[in-house]
């Protein structure tokens, strides 16, 4: 993008005889907005993945101002999967727990109060996590000859991933007589 003043010389010439007339052009010059020029990769992490940085200084230009005083915001379509943070010209993917799917980022260059959008997928692929104690069983005591003692482990186990009613579970005794 070009502005300025020059300085133009028309010559007219009619039978060997010229005139010259002489004008100023001036191109005035327009805030342009910043453009993407380095477009952000899509990510794809399994689930819970530790937290991904990404560097912003380069994907954004802006013909008119110093790239380094280009602000960054970036914002997700599924904070309940990933959440973002930028600090300066770095961009923090926070992968939720237990959580996978696809989500949008949006990232916003913004220059003189105008901006550019760089938009990427961060897809975490699912894993099937193991079932975990959520209510520990007590210790039993009872007497000899007792009845047999029946214990509820209905609430005992928690698995994120399926319904907890499925659940198997197995007792072994260490002493069996």
């Amino acid at each position: 993008d070009s502005n300025g003043t020059a300085t133009v010389t028309v010559t007219a010439d009619s039978n060997g005889q010229t005139f010259d007339d002489t004008l100023t052009v001036t191109v005035v010059g327009v805030d342009d907005p910043p453009v993407v020029v380095n477009a952000i990769a899509d990510v794809n992490v399994p689930e819970d993945a530790p937290n991904s940085t990404i560097n912003l200084s380069n994907v954004f230009n802006d013909v008119d101002d110093d790239n380094s005083s280009i602000t960054k915001t970036a914002i997700s379509s599924d904070a309940s999967l990933v959440t973002v943070l930028v600090t300066g010209n770095t961009l923090t993917l926070d992968y939720q727990t237990d959580q996978f799917g696809t989500a949008t980022i949006t990232v916003t260059g913004t220059s003189n109060g105008q901006d550019a959008n760089d938009t990427f997928t961060v897809t975490v692929s699912g894993s099937d996590d193991a079932p975990v104690v959520a209510n520990p069983i007590a210790d039993v005591s009872v007497t000899e000859d007792a009845d047999d003692t029946e214990l509820d482990l209905s609430s005992t186990f928690s698995d994120v991933d399926d319904d907890n009613a499925l659940i198997t579970k197995t007792a072994i005794s260490s002493d069996s007589s």
